[in-house]
């Protein structure tokens, strides 16, 4: 028996000698991964376009950033004095518009939202868009001859005049858009805009054969007539029709400001890719003001309708006045209310003699701070924010998710129904209809948001999944990094030494087969159908032939028994 010391002796030795092998020969074999590129003879011009502009921006200028960083120009046309504002956002050169047609703030506008009404707010947004379409194509294509764009990146919505331009320039384009449920082949996803639910998976047969199709033959029959007038305002610009009022979008890279754990899985195309949720690294402190508020209202709820979207006076008063009561049951102790579209003026003119409501609307009240404009993630990020009461806008529910900070939706309009289905799906939020607002449901729900331990639990979840996945926008930016220089090796120079692409075949590694076969040779109908014909020929042959054995075994014992019972009469009579 060899004594311990020598053991631990021998055992380091062969430690060491095996480090000295290691180091000796093993590292010789290794050499370190370059993954280095060199960018200086890529396209460099980017045009980045949106007719919403506002809350529709920031996905975008984080990805531009980056790109810009990268070595890229970058321009945006885009109304709104944007980039200049913004302290993330102003190294960014913008193009700026008086967007006439699509006017946030106008009656026609206000009155379509505020009435529910999916049939009411349609025209508006389709005549919003027949009627810009030439001048933004005019305005993109003035723009472009300027800094000969290599790539147009495209705000989808309302916004087919990019698209246009991108393919008729003969131009890579890519768009970006906080929801592509629209273009995604999984017959499960839905939209609550027109009466069916986001996820489809539980609904009865009626319910999705009604969502699956009779909804988008209805859609195709609404759509034919603005659908004619686009095409006419298109030919206006010698650009030939199109079946798409959202432009040439197929076959093109669009990417979708989600994540899956808050977006219904699906396989979708590689060329729909969620890049979400883009978050920005670096954002507006709290002001003095709005600190001091917070630290002295432990159990604060912070309120904001976004940049779009609008509630009725009436409304207005039924949430203040439910605040008033959440604070009294010492549920709350603080709110702030950041109003940006709300005109609080008309709710004022509803007070009557309410002095709590008239207090809080002059921005009185003590425990209910009112500003316009509030730095959101900064209010979300305060562990004194218990709570955020949102119209659930795509921006906002990142926001929320990232912080973990459960969400009471009033949803609006646009993706805001959908959305607020996902959160409550995900368990991280309740919803209020505005259709239907009482005091007594929102203090209900107030406090099972704040009580009930499930949601902060699947708030902590789903903050995990945003923050792993708020990396992806550096994905994005390779994305169209990879466009870029697809088109640069598979296009034909220009006159203006730029690159002209076939936009139909420029990212055919990405277009999966079945786009190209038809839907029967797509789908396997043919070879399904075919296995389904074999089977019922040899399944009908089988039982065809079980059927003549048992028939001859039968008529075969019937003749048996029956010459058996004459030859047994005959016995009996001899």
């Amino acid at each position: 028996m060899l004594p311990k010391n020598l053991i631990s002796l021998l055992w380091n030795f062969v430690i060491f000698i095996t480090f000295f092998i290691n180091q000796s020969f093993g590292s010789a074999d290794l050499i370190k991964q370059d993954l280095s590129l060199s960018r200086s003879n890529e396209p460099k011009n980017i045009l980045a376009t949106s007719i919403i502009g506002g809350s529709h921006l920031p996905q975008m200028l984080e990805i531009l950033k980056i790109l810009k960083d990268r070595g890229y120009n970058i321009t945006l046309v885009a109304p709104g004095n944007f980039t200049a504002r913004s302290t993330n956002y102003h190294s960014i050169p913008q193009v700026i518009f008086n967007n006439e047609y699509y006017d946030r703030n106008s009656h026609e506008f206000d009155h379509a939202f505020l009435d529910n009404d999916f049939f009411k707010i349609f025209p508006v947004l389709t005549n919003a868009m027949i009627q810009s379409y030439v001048p933004f194509y005019n305005i993109y294509k003035q723009v472009n001859d300027e800094i000969n764009a290599d790539l147009f990146f495209c705000d989808i919505l309302i916004n087919p005049a990019c698209f246009d331009l991108a393919w008729k320039l003969g131009k890579p384009a890519v768009g970006i858009s906080s929801d592509l449920s629209e273009l995604t082949s999984s017959p499960y996803k839905s939209n609550p805009v027109f009466g069916c639910h986001a996820n489809m998976e539980n609904e009865s047969f009626y319910d999705r054969f009604k969502c699956a199709i009779i909804n988008p033959l209805i859609k195709v029959l609404v759509l034919r007539g603005p659908l004619k007038d686009l095409n006419a305002e298109r030919a206006s610009v010698d650009i030939d029709p199109h079946w798409d009022f959202s432009g040439r979008i197929s076959n093109r890279l669009m990417l979708s400001n989600n994540f899956y754990g808050f977006e219904i899985p699906s396989s979708d195309s590689p060329l729909h890719q969620n890049i979400g949720p883009v978050i920005p690294d670096n954002f507006p402190d709290l002001t003095p003001v709005l600190d001091s508020f917070l630290n002295d209202h432990p159990r604060t709820i912070y309120f904001t309708l976004g940049t779009n979207a609008v509630i009725s006076p009436q409304n207005v008063i039924i949430i203040l006045n439910s605040f008033l009561k959440l604070i009294d049951q010492k549920v709350i102790d603080g709110v702030i209310w950041s109003t940006l579209r709300t005109d609080t003026s008309k709710s004022l003119q509803l007070a009557n003699s309410n002095s709590q409501i008239i207090s809080i609307l002059n921005n009185e009240y003590p425990h209910i701070h009112i500003s316009k404009f509030s730095p959101q993630l900064a209010i979300l990020s305060h562990v004194n924010t218990k709570l955020f009461l949102t119209h659930g806008g795509t921006g906002s529910c990142h926001e929320s998710m990232y912080t973990a900070t459960p969400m009471l939706v009033l949803p609006i309009l646009g993706d805001q129904p959908r959305n607020a289905e996902l959160l409550e799906s995900a368990g991280i939020a309740l919803s209020i209809s505005k259709a239907n607002l009482q005091v007594d449901d929102i203090v209900l729900k107030v406090k099972r948001l704040l009580n009930e331990e499930s949601f902060k639990k699947n708030a902590e979840r789903v903050q995990f999944l945003a923050k792993m996945n708020s990396k992806r926008k550096y994905r994005a930016a390779d994305l169209i990094e990879i466009v870029m220089n697809t088109a640069k090796c598979q296009g034909v120079k220009d006159e203006n030494g730029g690159f002209k692409v076939d936009n139909e075949n420029l990212l055919s590694d990405w277009i999966t087969p079945d786009t190209r076969m038809g839907f029967i040779k797509g789908k396997y109908l043919d070879v399904y159908g075919a296995a389904v014909i074999i089977f019922l020929v040899l399944f009908g042959g089988f039982t065809y032939t079980l059927w003549k054995i048992i028939y001859f075994y039968i008529t075969f014992r019937k003749e048996n028994r029956d010459s058996q019972k004459s030859l047994n009469l005959n016995k009996k009579r001899n």
